[in-house]
């Protein structure tokens, strides 16, 4: 299909708008709603620059107060160090003053130590010469000693030696001991343990002895109760005899 090259008009509708004292067909109010938006955003910004340089106000108002702090804080340890530096110098002038003061009063001691140094030095080296005189004899007799000695030394340790040898020797003998030793051991246990079967032995023997002669006694007993009755019956048998015999 040919599409039309003609646009088409739209047709003309009356407008309330239109009439006589009214706006036009919608431009006048709209130049309006524009102007009453403009006066609002000018509003708005009127408003948030202001509420800006409250803040801004403000911060710089805490600022000011933070900064008088610290600056308070600083002034008052300056002052602080001001006072201790003006203390250390007053002690270090009184040093100064007392550390003159012994000086002199060292240099004095040193020059009279100087002369009890030198009057102790030369008795010193008179004692010296009276000890050097008595300690030669000593020094000559610890020397015999000491030669005396070492030649002790070496007598005992050849002797140490002869021991060493002996102990050695003794101690395998120790050994030898040792061994027959644990042997016996054995050979003493086994007749520990024979002579303890032995005595279990001998104990169930003298049970059975005991049982045995209880036996033997009960025997007896029945024995001698037989007899008794026995005897009885022959007393009883006599009697009757010797009746009949009468009769």
């Amino acid at each position: 299909m040919v599409e039309s090259k003609h646009t088409r008009v739209n047709p003309i509708v009356p407008d309330r708008n239109a009439m006589i004292g009214g706006f036009g067909p919608g431009k006048p109010h709209q130049k309006h709603s524009q102007m009453q938006g403009k006066n609002s955003s000018h509003s708005t910004s009127g408003r948030g620059w202001s509420r800006l340089l409250f803040a801004t106000f403000l911060c710089v108002c805490l600022g000011s107060v933070f900064g008088w702090q610290q600056f308070s804080s600083l002034q008052e340890r300056h002052n602080i160090l001001q006072q201790r530096f003006e203390d250390l110098e007053s002690r270090l002038t009184n040093t100064d003053a007392s550390v003159s003061q012994s000086g002199a009063a060292l240099q004095l001691k040193l020059g009279r130590q100087q002369d009890e140094l030198e009057k102790h030095w030369s008795e010193i080296k008179k004692l010296w010469g009276v000890s050097n005189d008595i300690n030669k004899g000593k020094i000559e007799k610890n020397k015999t000693d000491i030669a005396f000695l070492a030649k002790k030394r070496v007598e005992i340790g050849d002797m140490a030696l002869d021991l060493k040898e002996t102990m050695a020797t003794q101690e395998k003998r120790i050994s030898a001991v040792s061994g027959n030793y644990l042997e016996i051991s054995d050979d003493l246990a086994a007749v520990h343990e024979n002579i303890r079967l032995a005595n279990d032995d001998l104990l169930k023997t003298n049970a059975t002895l005991n049982r045995l002669q209880r036996q033997l006694k009960s025997h007896d007993e029945a024995i001698e109760s037989i007899d008794g009755f026995r005897r009885q019956v022959n007393q009883k048998l006599y009697k009757l005899d010797q009746g009949l015999n009468v009769q």
